[in-house]
């Protein structure tokens, strides 16, 4: 066996170039990286309904073009049926929510801590806030062509790595030398079921954990009498958002928040009430759903879990919170089996 540097074998150091080759070629196109990742997760989702739509003898494009618009219908009607919630004039009943609230909050501290009282939190908590949402709404358009341009190629990228991924990769397989061939079809084989189970997991982790969360919210409102206004919209939201780890749950507070402190007529009792009930359902769902749903889907340590978590969230931001689990998992899988492969070879 070819050798490079001392005891490691060449094919060791040709993988470790791919893979840096790779990350520089995410890191240069990152404008394309939303979408392709987007791509990715959605034609994993509808691959098995796909799979399901061609042996009965439709062609895997038009399958997936059947199950895209089935989705997209059923989304349309559920935002239809789904009830709305009153955004009017928001841009001016959460600055005085938020004020009147931190005024309140002033006069208890006066008479309460009065070690505090000459420190002026309230202005500087009003100044954390508003500051970054008025630099968001100058943002807002920029951003919002950004998303546009990203939701149009997500499908339309989608509908190739459908309809062309499986011949690619045999382009690929038949690309590798004789001596590797088994490895690079278990090696595809096995990302290709760790990602796919995984997304399908977490998919079905965050139907389950919206559920429990309206459970909680109309108890909470039943039991205690705390109103809970827009339990389904923000139960859905605080659902889908739950695919992001660990900061999915804190950004299914903050919409919620912003509809409440946009009624006057919801008290700040809710508002603690509904953190209260987010807080719960994301500790049921780490102890009780996802070990249950994804208990074989991703065979990763917990350690390796929050450390592909942090460095994928430090590189790539949400993005990389998003990723940084199947890619991690996938990781791995190439290393196994590069490493098995050394071995089957040694012993020879």
């Amino acid at each position: 066996m070819k050798r490079i540097i001392g005891d490691i074998p060449a094919r060791i150091i040709g993988i470790a170039i791919a893979i840096a080759a790779i990350v520089l070629l995410v890191l240069t196109v990152q404008v394309l990286i939303i979408p392709i990742v987007g791509a990715i997760f959605l034609a994993y989702l509808l691959e098995p309904n796909v799979v399901t739509l061609q042996r009965k003898g439709m062609r895997r494009g038009n399958a997936f073009i059947v199950m895209l618009g089935a989705c997209l219908g059923l989304l349309f009607l559920s935002l239809i049926l789904l009830p709305g919630a009153d955004t009017s004039g928001l841009n001016k009943r959460i600055p005085d929510r938020i004020r009147s609230d931190l005024a309140k909050f002033d006069g208890w501290k006066r008479n309460n801590l009065k070690i505090l009282a000459n420190i002026d939190i309230t202005h500087s908590i009003e100044v954390r806030l508003f500051e970054p949402a008025a630099k968001f709404a100058t943002e807002l358009p920029s951003l919002a062509a950004t998303i546009t341009v990203d939701i149009l190629l997500i499908p339309l990228i989608a509908f190739f790595l459908v309809r062309d991924g499986r011949s690619l990769r045999r382009k690929l397989v038949n690309a590798v030398p004789n001596a590797y061939f088994e490895m690079a079809v278990s090696m595809f084989y096995r990302v290709d079921q760790q990602i796919g189970g995984y997304l399908r997991g977490r998919l079905i982790e965050c139907a389950l954990s919206g559920l429990v969360q309206l459970a909680l919210m109309a108890g909470t409102q039943k039991l205690l009498h705390l109103q809970q206004p827009n339990m389904l919209l923000i139960s859905t939201v605080s659902g889908i958002l739950n695919f992001i780890p660990y900061v999915g749950p804190i950004f299914g507070g903050i919409f919620g928040t912003i509809l409440y402190f946009g009624s006057e007529s919801v008290p700040t009792a809710s508002i603690w009430a509904l953190y209260a009930v987010i807080a719960i359902t994301h500790l049921i769902d780490n102890l009780v759903i996802a070990p249950a749903v994804l208990s074989n889907n991703v065979d990763l340590h917990p350690l390796s879990v929050v450390l592909a978590l942090v460095i994928g969230g430090e590189v790539f931001g949400v993005l990389g919170l998003l990723i940084a689990i199947p890619v991690a998992a996938s990781i791995k899988v190439i290393a196994q089996e590069a490493y098995a492969n050394y071995q089957a070879q040694v012993s020879r």
